[in-house]
Order: C-alpha cells, then structure tokens, then sequence
C-alpha cells in the first residue's frame, strides 16, 4: 500500500502551513486525488461516528494529516472488507475536512477521487469483530469467524444509542426494552404493534450495520438477526436523524435510534426517550437529564444502550498497529500517552470526544466484557471525569471538581490527572 514517508519531525509539524502544501493534482471535475493529499488515511466504518471523524479529520490538518473517510460506509462491513480482503461497497470518492477559520468547531467538507476499491487503513466499528461475524457465517451454527491473526481490535471512546421521536412528540418521555423489543421484533411474527395508534419504525437497512449489533445486544439479544423494520430502512446515523423532518413523517407515530454523536447534533430536530434497560427499575438518558450534555448515565453505567467503539487495524508479530501512520491515529483516538514531541497533538482529543458525544476511556467508571450490556467497576489510569464534564457541558464551577497543576494541591487520596484533582485507588 503506497503512503508518504514515516514522519520526520519537520515533516510532521507541517503547521506551517496549509497555504505552504504543494499544489495538489487534481482529477476530473477539479477533485484532487486523494494520494495527493498530505499523509492520508483511508478510513471507513460507522456512520454512528461521523461527527468525530469530522472535527477530528479537521483539526488533524493542523499536523499534515489528511483523514480521508467514506461516509456510506458501515462498520461490520468495513471490518470485512479490511480484514478479508473484500472491496465491495467501496467507493472511488472519500470525504475530508476543513475548519472553518472564522467559526471553531464548524467543518468544511470536501471531496477527493481515491482508486476504485482501495479498502481502508484502519476501521471504526460500533461493536467488536465477534458481534459481526455470524453475519458473515454459512450456517447459523457456525462458530464465529475470529480476525486474522495480522489485524487487531483496539479499544476508543465510547458512545450510546438513543431512540429518538420528534421534537413535538410529548406524549410520554421514556420507553422499556420490552417496548422496544415488541417494536423491532414482533412485526416478524404478523403482529401490528402500537407506537401510538400506528407506528413507523425505523432501523438500519443493512444486515452488516454495527449499529443494529449494538442495538440488539442493548436490548439483550444475542444477535441483530431478530430485528425488523416496520415503515422504513435507513442508510446512515445522520439520515435516521434529519428524516424526521420529511414529509413522510407522522410526528406521533414515527420511532428511530440514533447515535449520541448525532443526537447531540441534531437536538433541534428530535428528542431522545428515557430507557428503561434490561432488569433495571427506572429508566435513564444517557445525561443527567434532557438538556445535558455530560454522558453521565453513560460513564457511570446506568444508561445500558451503549458500546465501546473499536478501531481494527493490520498490526505486526507484536500485535502492534501498522504501518507507523496508522499506528499514530490508533494512539491518538485512545489518549495514549507519547514521548516524541513530534507525536503531540496541538488540541486535546477529549474535547473534540466531549464536544462531539462521546466519552473517552478515562472519563468512563465502568466497563464491560464484551457487546452485552453487563458492567463492572472501573478505575482508568488517568482519569478524567472532572475534566469531561468541563468540556462537555461548559460549565466550570462543577461540585468536587478542584483545579490544579501538580498533586500537592490534592487531598491525600487523590492525584491531578488532566488538570483536575481526581480520585485515585
């Protein structure tokens, strides 16, 4: 696979200098072509993530890293693809990103040609390689499928899943698993079920959605395979949102999920029902409540509709990412901390997360073993909680949250971890 040379430290604090790039070929229609594009990554995989990608690929730039990303991808499809050589369903034209100068945060979409069925560098999926794999199997007896043994499955933030309704939708706040459930499972069996009177259910149109894995397992099932649309198939996580303003939508009667990352986005547009979870008593956003922003149900393991994103990559005989490119986006969507000052980035990577609807791994209490939705205790090496919830909701007068630059300004049983005194174990 071609790829600009590993980086130099000149070479990668290419800061200078959008303007100073060389200028780039460009194929039919005045689309560059994206092997011209300063050290570009192929990407692909959920559309759940987009929002990240987005920002991220934008602020990316700032070092000459080009993320190039195909936005009609999906994730269990993408993993396939990368890892069994499959180029099916991908197309010659990526997507990458700017930021607008003039207003942070707003992204500049444009678009390059890329080879026709140039398969990823590296895939984010909603859910791991062993939730897809039965989708790709002969039989359903079939044991899974395992990754060959040159990819690896490494773990980034986390996000949530959330059923959304219309904006004017006001006729209840929260819905159980069993609901839902009876919405996406029953319709199979002849039944017509209520949303209200009727009901317009959508879900994700392809059998290889990581999105549809997640959700299944959120609702306690062991597969997607159960799951049924009843009114309509959706394509991506953003289309599941702005379809709401359609003309073909009922706002009492219409139902969908989508992802935090979107929801967050699109707030404006429609509004997240409370969920009640598998053998829970009350039901929870995935924030402390509607007009929050800081994941706090999710990081503490009462919102249960919910998965830790995994990026799956090629990785050598040591089980590390390769090649070093590839390996410098892995260690930077996980917060791994690097010695080459080189390899820092100029902007926090937890901010564009907090901003975007996802929680990183330090800011998480619990974790899970596995796609099911069954948590235990977790206590991250560097945590970040109070640090999250400054970004994520603006706020910084936050209760227990004390500022500080060394440890010696923190109590006896706490250490300063991302700028915040922050208890330790």
């Amino acid at each position: 696979m071609s790829r600009a040379n590993p980086f130099t430290i000149a070479g990668f604090c290419l800061v200078a200098a959008l303007a100073g790039w060389p200028r780039l070929a460009m194929a039919q229609g005045g689309i560059p072509d994206c092997a011209t594009l300063p050290n570009p990554v192929y990407m692909a995989g959920t559309t759940a993530v987009i929002p990240v990608i987005r920002l991220l690929g934008a602020r990316l730039q700032k070092v000459g890293v080009t993320l190039l990303w195909n936005e009609n991808s999906e994730g269990c499809g993408s993993v396939y693809s990368l890892a069994f050589g499959s180029s099916a369903g991908q197309r010659a034209v990526f997507f990458y990103y700017n930021e607008d100068p003039n207003q942070p945060g707003k992204v500049i979409p444009s678009t390059c040609n890329g080879p026709l069925g140039r398969n990823p560098d590296l895939v984010i999926n909603d859910v791991s390689w062993t939730s897809c794999a039965a989708a790709y199997s002969s039989r359903p007896s079939d044991p899974p499928v395992p990754l060959p043994s040159t990819f690896g499955e490494f773990e980034g933030p986390v996000q949530g899943l959330v059923p959304i309704v219309a904006s004017s939708f006001i006729r209840y706040n929260d819905i159980t698993v069993e609901e839902l459930l009876d919405l996406y499972i029953c319709l199979a069996n002849g039944r017509i079920l209520t949303f209200t009177d009727s009901q317009l259910i959508y879900d994700y149109n392809s059998m290889t959605s990581g999105m549809r894995e997640l959700f299944a397992r959120g609702l306690g099932l062991p597969n997607a395979s159960q799951l049924v649309t009843g009114g309509g198939s959706i394509i991506t996580a953003e289309t599941m949102v702005t379809a709401y303003v359609g003309p073909a939508i009922s706002p009492d009667q219409t139902i969908g999920y989508t992802s935090t990352e979107f929801y967050d986005e699109y707030r404006d547009l429609v509004r997240a029902l409370k969920v009640r979870g598998v053998n829970q008593n009350l039901a929870y956003w995935p924030d402390s409540d509607m007009t929050s922003t800081d994941k706090i149900n999710i990081r503490e393991g009462r919102y249960t509709l919910q998965g830790t994103l995994r990026l799956v990559a090629p990785v050598d005989s040591n089980g590390v990412p390769t090649p070093d490119l590839v390996k410098h986006v892995v260690d930077w969507f996980q917060g791994n901390p690097v010695q080459d000052p080189a390899l820092q980035l100029p902007f926090d990577i937890n901010e564009i997360y907090a901003q975007r609807g996802v929680v990183p791994q330090c800011a998480m209490k619990v974790t899970r073993d596995g796609d099911m939705p069954v948590f235990s205790h977790y206590s991250p090496p560097q945590p970040c909680h109070c640090s999250f919830e400054v970004l994520a909701t603006g706020k910084t007068n936050i209760a227990g949250c004390v500022a500080c630059t060394d440890s010696s300004t923190c109590q006896a049983n706490q250490a300063c971890s991302h700028g915040y005194c922050e208890q330790v174990e």
